[in-house]
């Protein structure tokens, strides 16, 4: 009797996973289970406004994370929808949630909805609002989340929902994929799921994640950004060594001033300009949306060396960050006390490095620019940079999509990173795109102050994204 109970047990506790994983036989053709269930997007916005609300007002600051909260809550959504899911705690108090929406099993390439549960930490006396309050305020709900990266994951449950209550069979499974620790780099979330529980995304063909959106040019005219590549970044920790002691008597030189001396250097410093191809291509398609200037149009010979055109290119940060590696000092640390010279004194710079680039080339060059051998240099963040082709099922979903909008594709590299990388590793296709338009107040929000997200452009979102789940899910 115990065998069979412990077995009973054994079965209850791994039946979420096998739920998850993917399935190995194929059953009938796409069909609609319930013909003529039409979906409400204003009940559904109206759900997914008070559903995000409640996301922000869990703290998910990272570091600590403290996610797990916030997977359950998800969980617990997606389980009284009657669709399969599942939370993990990769380490005490972080969190991973899953859920997958079955499809017809007509085809086995899975779609990944991936987004993230943690956000960067925040200074609450900048803020008009209380930032985990998730109030709705003048048609927007605010707090930190709201776009980054709560709101996307919002719109991808949402979609899921809706689909699942129309009662839409898609060609292929769904997986819903909130992870943690992204604004940390993601090896205790996005990295973790990947090495520990791949089962549940060993069918998965295509991710769809942050990093991509509707954008606004100058003239008026919009297009749909996704992301097919990304700079990868290259994290330095520079430590600087020298004589302890009191600072009314200081000597010619301490570790403080060679650090400052040695991050004057990389200030100044400026790294080679690389073209490479989805940085080309990105600024032909803006250049037919903008109607030039001609230069846009053959972008490698207009950067050539001493041009009035480069200068004015390289001018704008962003379009500087598409065409070089970059490396901006972000944290400094030194004495404890204003009368005490320290032993050693620390930077962190934010390297961030082209497709292509060899880190360890990058690092040896970085040396020669210091030039300073009391200075050492360690790495705390990199990984490969990977990129995904321009042309998938997924892609003709969104572009699907956009026509509907009026809009054209227009695929892009983000100078920022995501945990994109971790599944383009695994030959995933992984594109960078969340339907929603921000206004310029809204962009400043994220990773700023007083984010937020209009309530009518979350149900826009939800609404796109039902249609690339219905497009997708015909091919």
């Amino acid at each position: 009797m115990k065998s069979r109970v412990a077995t009973l047990t054994i079965a209850l506790l791994v039946l979420p996973s096998v739920l998850l994983a993917a399935r190995k036989h194929p059953s009938a053709p796409a069909k609609k289970e319930n013909p003529g269930t039409p979906i409400d997007y204003d009940k559904l916005t109206t759900e997914a406004t008070d559903f995000l609300s409640n996301e922000i007002r869990i703290n998910t600051t990272n570091p600590p994370g403290n996610e797990l909260a916030l997977a359950k809550m998800i969980k617990e959504k997606f389980l009284s929808e009657g669709i399969p899911a599942t939370v993990w705690e990769p380490q005490p108090g972080r969190g991973i949630v899953a859920a997958r929406l079955h499809g017809t099993g007509r085809h086995s390439a899975a779609l990944v909805l991936l987004s993230h549960l943690d956000v960067v930490p925040v200074n609450p006396k900048e803020w008009q609002v209380p930032p985990f309050s998730g109030q709705v305020r003048d048609g927007e709900i605010w707090g930190r989340g709201a776009i980054d990266d709560k709101g996307p994951g919002a719109i991808e449950l949402m979609a899921m929902l809706a689909v699942k209550r129309a009662g839409l069979l898609l060609n292929r499974d769904v997986i819903f994929l909130a992870t943690g620790d992204e604004e940390e780099g993601g090896r205790n979330g996005a990295g973790w799921m990947v090495a520990h529980e791949s089962d549940v995304i060993s069918d998965a063909g295509f991710v769809l994640n942050e990093g991509g959106g509707i954008m606004a040019r100058p003239n008026g005219k919009h297009y749909y950004g996704v992301s097919i590549a990304e700079k990868t970044p290259l994290w330095v920790r520079m430590t600087a060594q020298g004589g302890e002691g009191h600072a009314a008597a200081p000597p010619e030189q301490t570790a403080v001033t060679h650090l400052v001396q040695a991050l004057q250097r990389i200030i100044e410093y400026r790294s080679p300009i690389r073209l490479i191809e989805p940085v080309r291509d990105y600024f032909h398609d803006i250049g037919e949306l903008d109607g030039g200037p001609p230069e846009l149009f053959d972008l490698r010979r207009a950067l050539r060396p001493n041009s009035e055109f480069l200068q004015r290119f390289l001018s704008v940060p962003r379009q500087n960050a598409l065409v070089r590696d970059t490396f901006t000092p972000t944290m400094l640390q030194g004495s404890p006390k204003t009368n005490i010279i320290p032993a050693t004194a620390t930077a962190d710079i934010d390297g961030r490095l082209l497709p292509g680039a060899d880190p360890k080339e990058v690092l040896a060059n970085l040396g020669k620019v210091i030039n300073d051998n009391s200075i050492k240099l360690d790495v705390t963040l990199n990984f490969p940079a990977a990129s995904s082709s321009r042309k998938s099922l997924l892609m003709t979903a969104i572009d699907k999509v956009a026509e509907n909008d009026h809009m054209r594709v227009v695929p892009m590299m983000i100078a920022g990173f995501t945990d994109s990388h971790y599944f383009r590793q695994l030959d995933i296709t992984a594109y960078g795109f969340i339907p929603i338009e921000l206004t310029p107040a809204e962009e400043k929000g994220v990773h700023g102050i007083d984010e937020r997200i209009s309530v009518k452009e979350l149900g826009n979102g939800i609404r796109r994204m039902v249609g690339i789940l219905e497009a997708i899910g015909e091919n």
